[in-house]
């Protein structure tokens, strides 16, 4: 068995269609990530925080460019909005934190350290309460029979018994925990649904074309402000 590449041969517009195939790419490079070594105590290296921060930069770059674009300035709330709206999420009831929280907990917790510092501890806003920083896993709660990327990328529904974020006690304190394996089957999905939705591609298009006049208008007036200043 081997990737699934999406399909995106309906879309027409040359940046949409290159923004999906840097997806498609990024997508491909973390299923082969899922099969380096499992035993995280080898010292092989895992590839764990490698796959978060593929996956929360494809949500970046979703959020950008396809929904709900940059007609949202602030970044966190694009990036939130799209979590909120339109990724995958499983029910409190089966141990998935819920889903606003957890929108702000993947920006602030997990994105950002590792994004600007290395994947410091640095204590964030959204920090609940008395807890540690949280972990960062490939598998999650999925069971060791299950522990295969091809398992999960051939999962037409998610078993909502592996939660994507979840709290877990240990003798120290409460913490987070992190599956990578849940959250790349849910951006997988996303990007696909996002991709079959013909309203999310036009309005896609049109904004990257309304962008695009924008910044060639600005260009024309700038040169036109550096002519005059010259004369």
């Amino acid at each position: 068995m081997s990737y699934q590449e999406l399909d995106y041969s309906h879309v027409t517009h040359p940046k949409l269609k290159k923004v999906l195939l840097h997806t498609n790419m990024l997508l491909k490079d973390l299923y082969g990530a899922f099969k380096l070594p499992v035993d995280e105590r080898s010292g092989e290296g895992a590839g764990n925080f490698a796959i978060a921060l593929v996956l929360l930069c494809i949500i970046d770059g979703i959020s950008v460019s396809i929904y709900p674009t940059t007609a949202i300035k602030d970044q966190e709330k694009r990036f939130k909005k799209l979590i909120r709206e339109k990724l995958y999420w499983g029910p409190a009831a089966k141990g998935w934190l819920e889903i606003g929280i957890a929108a702000k907990q993947l920006y602030l917790e997990i994105r950002n350290p590792l994004v600007h510092e290395l994947g410091a501890d640095k204590v964030t806003s959204a920090r609940m309460t008395d807890h540690l920083e949280p972990r960062i896993g490939k598998w999650g709660s999925v069971e060791k029979q299950n522990q295969d990327i091809d398992i999960i990328e051939n999962l037409q529904a998610w078993n909502d018994d592996w939660p994507t974020l979840t709290v877990v006690s240990s003798g120290n304190g409460d913490y987070i925990k992190f599956s990578g394996a849940a959250l790349y089957w849910s951006v997988k999905r996303m990007v696909i649904e996002l991709i079959n939705d013909p309203d999310v591609i036009k309005n896609a298009e049109k904004y990257i074309d309304y962008v695009e006049n924008g910044k060639k208008k600005f260009n024309i007036l700038k040169c036109i402000k550096k002519c005059v200043f010259r004369l």
